[in-house]
């Protein structure tokens, strides 16, 4: 969305201005619509405007209290602005008839609330405070991450900003790549939320707040789901309307842009889904010729045309479909271009084709583009709650649904029921008001069940053999413990590492181009209720995303349920490795500087590529090695 960025000193000196504009303007494209700076003695804000929502517009940043002491910049949308308001009124920060911009509605909460202020938003958010009287920096980050905010601290001196190349802009800050990063990307990739690639330089994580004063920092979790909490319902129906409710109130609040909004249509359950309950939206879909299995237009043209002319939030408006022609935007074409961003390697395989699609919508004046990204977290994921069935005494539906797995997979029941009921059944707290035997029983093989570990590529290097990726593997489990397995699944799909880093990587790449980016499926109100229902109303075996289905039912006719179905995109990377990105590729592995640092060995890379070309199965692994030498190569000399 926009940007900002700053630097506080402690230490009694002042912000050279220079300090501040080299920050600025490494990210200049973050501010189309104007930068705001403030500067005063040790301190030196500045805020990248890009004009999204109809309050945006008559917003001037950084935002300074009527009473002066207390300073923010924010880069923001915040979805519950009536209730907050209506709070903020009562204790007396806004005034009766004021329609606060979204960085007066932060300000306000902060004076009310203190360090307590990001718990009380709803949106996608990332944002700094300072707090003049008190000396202190107060900054936060929204629950799911989709806006990024990295810091620097010092001694006397404190750097923050939207990306870390503002921070790496600043004279005398070092720039050295943090090597734990880079193995853990190597592997899969397994970045901790936390980490940057660059030492000295830290992400603060989602749903976390933290405080820098000249005694010192910290950082702590500021939002958590209720583990708790738990929604039954008699009917499945009722299921179906609660999810609506909040998934309409999402999309909702993401359609509040001065600008047309777009929506990456890929015919699936989760973007379609979007397009249902909205419909002030332009739609891009990838228009294949030669890869007839990946095109999207046979899907996404039913939908398109039926809520052309229907959706509960504007049935009268048509929407038009925008084909973004894909055969030749193949992976790795016209490297260099395409590549990673200095902030870090992490670059999406189909880069080359999201980059038409977004140039696409920036043409035609869309301010924000939206996605289901996150729905396949929510409500897919192959997470299935077979344990419930057994408890019940269901066995007659889970040996239904076990065959379906058998047809699916090609392998023998046994095989099935041993990952899919006792496995998760071991490593899950057994039920207290089960037979003791059996309880201390499964007790003991818990006990005994080892954390999940990435499976290494075979050519991680020298220096990277002995890194702890056990460690990795554990800080990256989830928050929070739940008794059930399903429940435990979805709740580490919805907060795995890898998905938050694409998060940010998906904001900075739409930022590129002058456009927000938007996902309805990261609401956190949506979070709490997935991980309150039992998990076989959202997801079953045969009748996957159930809730959302039966919640879009009534929006999708019948020829429109029948057509819905993701495509896969995975031929057009399969052809660019064996045919069209050969040269590239050959090229990156040749002599890699990730081989020269000692990270991989690049013998056994070439020869797994080799094998690839010789028609062995590739799935993606490949790609995080080329992604970090492509990184290395565009942004370091050595």
């Amino acid at each position: 969305m926009s940007g900002i960025c700053g630097v506080i000193r402690f230490d009694g000196g002042e912000v050279e201005p220079s300090w501040l504009e080299g920050m600025v303007e490494v990210a200049r494209h973050r501010g189309p619509d104007g930068v705001g700076r403030w500067l005063e003695g040790g301190v030196g804000l500045a805020h990248l405007a890009l004009h999204v929502t109809p309050e945006s517009v008559r917003e001037s940043q950084p935002l300074v209290s009527r009473e002066g002491g207390v300073v923010v910049v924010a880069d923001a949308r915040i979805d519950n602005r009536a209730e907050l308001a209506v709070r903020l009124r009562s204790a007396g920060e806004l005034r009766a008839g004021d329609e606060p911009t979204d960085a007066e509605l932060i300000l306000a909460a902060y004076r009310v609330w203190g360090e307590e202020s990001a718990a009380q938003l709803v949106g996608d958010f990332a944002f700094v405070v300072w707090d003049g009287a008190r000396r202190r920096l107060y900054g936060a980050r929204d629950v799911m991450g989709m806006r990024a905010l990295y810091y620097r601290v010092e001694v006397g001196r404190v750097l923050f900003g939207t990306e870390v190349k503002q921070i790496l802009a600043v004279p005398g800050v070092p720039v050295r790549i943090f090597e734990p990063a880079v193995g853990a990307y190597l592997a899969g990739p397994y970045v901790l939320p936390e980490w940057t690639f660059y030492e000295g330089v830290e992400q603060l994580a989602p749903a976390h707040a933290l405080v820098v004063e000249a005694g010192g920092h910290r950082a702590w979790r500021y939002w958590e789901v209720d583990g708790g909490r738990r929604i039954r319902y008699r009917r499945e129906a009722e299921y179906a309307e609660h999810f609506l409710e909040l998934f309409t109130e999402a999309v909702r609040a993401r359609l509040r842009s001065v600008r047309p909004v777009g929506l990456f249509l890929s015919g699936g359950v989760d973007s379609g889904s979007i397009a249902a309950v909205a419909g002030r939206l332009v739609r891009y879909c990838w228009a294949f010729e030669e890869l007839a299995e990946c095109d999207e237009r046979g899907v996404s043209g039913p939908l398109a045309a039926h809520w052309g002319i229907r959706g509960p939030l504007a049935a009268h408006w048509g929407i038009p479909v925008t084909e973004v022609p894909a055969d030749e935007q193949w992976p790795l074409r016209d490297y260099p271009a395409h590549g990673p961003d200095r902030d870090d390697p992490f670059l999406f395989v189909y880069q080359p084709l999201l980059d038409a699609g977004l140039a696409r919508a920036r043409d035609q004046g869309a301010s924000v583009v939206m996605s289901g990204d996150r729905g396949d977290l929510l409500m897919g994921e192959n997470i299935y709650d077979y344990p419930s069935l057994f408890w019940r005494g269901q066995w007659r539906t889970l040996l239904s649904e076990f065959r379906i797995q058998t047809r699916r997979q090609g392998r023998p029941l046994r095989q099935i029921a041993k990952q899919y009921l006792w496995r998760p059944a071991r490593a899950a707290v057994w039920p207290a008001h089960r037979a003791p035997r059996l309880r201390r029983g499964a007790q003991r093989a818990y006990r005994r069940f080892r954390p999940w570990q990435p499976t290494l590529p075979p050519w991680m290097g020298d220096q990277q053999a002995n890194f702890d990726f056990e460690k990795i593997s554990r800080l990256s489990r989830a928050n929070l413990a739940f008794a059930k397995p399903a429940l435990q699944a979805r709740y580490s799909a919805i907060f795995t590492p890898m998905h938050l880093r694409g998060a940010v990587s998906s904001e900075r790449m739409h930022a590129a181009l002058g456009l927000a980016f938007a996902d309805p499926w990261s609401d956190s109100r949506l979070i709490s209720f997935v991980l309150a229902v039992p998990q076989r109303a959202l997801n079953t075996t045969g009748y996957e995303k159930r809730v959302v289905k039966s919640a879009m039912s009534k929006l999708w006719p019948c020829e429109v349920r029948q057509t819905v179905g993701k495509t896969n995109p995975y031929p057009l990377f399969d052809r660019a490795l064996r045919d069209r990105a050969i040269a590239t590729v050959s090229d990156l592995l040749a002599e890699p500087k990730l081989g020269t640092r000692g990270w991989v060995d690049e013998g056994v890379l070439r020869r797994h590529y080799e094998g690839v070309r010789a028609g062995e199965p590739e799935h993606y692994t490949l790609w995080w090695a080329l992604s970090a030498e492509m990184w290395l190569r565009a942004h370091f000399r050595d």
